[in-house]
């Protein structure tokens, strides 16, 4: 099969397509012909070495991808085989094939692509998961950091479901068009020097962190919660825990959320929700391109250059 490694830590230029044997699928696994695979942060954190679990190089990224199950191994159900699954492989997405516990696949609706399957995918699972750890209420105002991007986008989606009013951070105005035929009350175009610092906010999700996270973590009304869901703006600076000292009395909560630390059955329980929400109209899966798996250097290249509006695809 042809699948993409990544031969040494560095840039897009380490993501090579290579042939290699399909996988067989072990005691407790399925195999998944893959139709997709999505593109996230994540993957640029493991091309570059940063990380953990995926320390040495010469891997095949890709933390999701969806197909249909052509085998199985032993003491798993042969009733998988031809079911079209979406899965969280944590590594191995990037290649025609797959292998995958059966705990962390989740069957697709009718009505579901498996291109929509991964745009929705892990981004929407760590924007679903994360808001019910914050519990937004109807009418609270909710402000979204990097809004254009897979989480983000997920995140004003669902927190406009829950009732919350969202004002979303992005980078132009038709970004900000597009965010608003999705359920965004208010928009802040960063570009025009509009960070969301009008107003306080009941609940922040923030997919960025960088350096303005403790400025953010500012803006929380009394007994507001702060989310904080990925790094794509790089660390916070030294003092950020500072923020939460200087508001001590307005009693913040932050909350750091990572899929990673979710079991597995919650896991299959949000996606086939997520999913169902998808078939009924309620949640939109945008993909911002979708790319060839031989050219998933030019997929991160995308992703780290220029302004992403959705999930970027891999197909084979």
């Amino acid at each position: 099969m042809k699948a993409v490694i990544v031969s040494s830590f560095g840039d897009s230029n380490a993501l090579q397509v290579v042939d290699r044997a399909e996988p067989a699928p072990g005691p407790g696994q399925v195999l998944i012909r893959v139709e997709a695979a999505g593109v996230g942060y994540v993957d640029v954190m493991a091309r570059n070495g940063d990380y953990q679990p995926l320390s040495e190089p010469g891997f095949v990224p890709g933390f999701e991808a969806a197909g249909t199950v052509a085998a199985v191994g032993a003491a798993v159900d042969e009733h998988w085989v031809g079911q079209r699954v979406f899965a969280l492989t944590r590594s191995g997405a990037y290649a025609e094939s797959v292998v995958a516990d059966p705990r962390d696949v989740v069957r697709l609706p009718e009505g579901v692509s498996a291109a929509d399957a991964v745009a929705l995918g892990v981004n929407a699972l760590v924007a679903s998961l994360g808001l019910k750890r914050v519990n937004v209420e109807e009418g609270e105002q909710v402000l979204v950091r990097g809004a254009g991007g897979g989480i983000g986008l997920m995140a004003a989606q669902l927190a406009a479901l829950s009732g919350g009013a969202v004002t979303a951070i992005t980078s132009s105005p038709e970004r900000g068009d597009r965010l608003r035929g999705l359920g965004v009350a208010h928009i802040q175009d960063r570009t025009a020097g509009q960070d969301g610092s009008a107003d306080t906010y009941d609940i922040i999700v923030d997919p960025v962190a960088g350096v303005d996270l403790g400025r953010y973590i500012g803006m929380l009304r009394p007994n507001g919660r702060y989310l904080l869901v990925g790094s794509a703006g790089g660390a916070a600076a030294s003092d950020v825990l500072g923020s939460i000292m200087t508001t001590y009395h307005n009693s913040p909560t932050l909350f750091a959320f990572s899929l990673n630390s979710v079991d597995a059955d919650m896991v299959g329980a949000a996606a086939a929700e997520l999913f169902g929400q998808a078939v009924r109209g309620d949640l939109r899966a945008i993909i911002d391109e979708q790319i060839p798996l031989a050219e998933a250097h030019r997929a991160h290249e995308r992703l780290e250059s220029t302004p992403v509006f959705g999930k970027i695809t891999l197909h084979p």
